[in-house]
């Protein structure tokens, strides 16, 4: 059985969503900050974040790209890491876009905190960010208007990670005005019965994310 450890609403919570779509048996182990600087978990990934998965023989593997293409990978029936050549890599490729681009350029809104400046910059440095994120989903929404799965006809890996970083926008305030495409790729993953109860699994059903990085 494989284990995922994770934190409620965190990135890990695109492998959650994977790991009921491929059928896997598998366990959550909640992994808190605490958790995640004990000398345990560093033995499992050094770099102190979720998801790290680990199977049956102990074998853990960290971040959350690396998670997705190996869950897919392992359950080629489930038809989510994409078909052939340029499908894997249509795939790949917004799973990179996801990962590098757009995850990243949350940072601002979700440690405001860490942002060495007054008040007044603080503000202006998270609104930049915000355009910045809405010229991002609006690279999202061109893609959703043109096919309903964001690398194609049929569901991906990159798709939750999306849904993910969705809410991360929608809790902190980040416009999707306008991007029907964005919207309804976000209403049918709220509607998928897995996605559900991954909510429900990491205490998440019923309202928007009190979204957070990772530390």
């Amino acid at each position: 059985m494989l284990t995922l450890h994770y934190w409620p609403g965190y990135c890990s919570l695109a492998a959650h969503i994977v790991l009921r779509w491929i059928g896997s048996p598998y366990r959550l182990k909640l992994a808190d900050l605490d958790t995640r600087q004990s000398n345990a978990f560093l033995r499992l990934n050094p770099s102190s974040t979720v998801p790290v998965l680990v199977d049956e023989d102990g074998w853990a593997l960290s971040q959350n790209v690396a998670v997705l293409r190996y869950l897919a990978e392992i359950s080629p029936q489930a038809r989510l890491g994409g078909e052939g050549v340029r499908g894997r890599a249509l795939v790949n490729r917004w799973l990179a876009y996801i990962n590098s681009d757009v995850h990243k350029a949350f940072s601002p809104l979700m440690h405001p905190e860490r942002l060495a400046v007054d008040q007044d910059e603080r503000e202006q440095t998270l609104d930049d960010a915000r355009k910045v994120l809405r010229k991002h989903f609006g690279v999202f929404d061109k893609a959703l208007g043109e096919r309903p799965w964001i690398a194609g006809d049929h569901r991906s890996i990159a798709d939750p990670y999306l849904f993910v970083l969705t809410r991360w926008a929608r809790a902190r305030g980040v416009d999707l005005g306008g991007f029907d495409g964005v919207n309804t790729h976000f209403a049918r993953l709220c509607a998928d019965p897995d996605v559900c109860e991954a909510l429900a699994e990491e205490g998440l059903a019923g309202s928007e994310p009190a979204a957070r990085m990772e530390h």
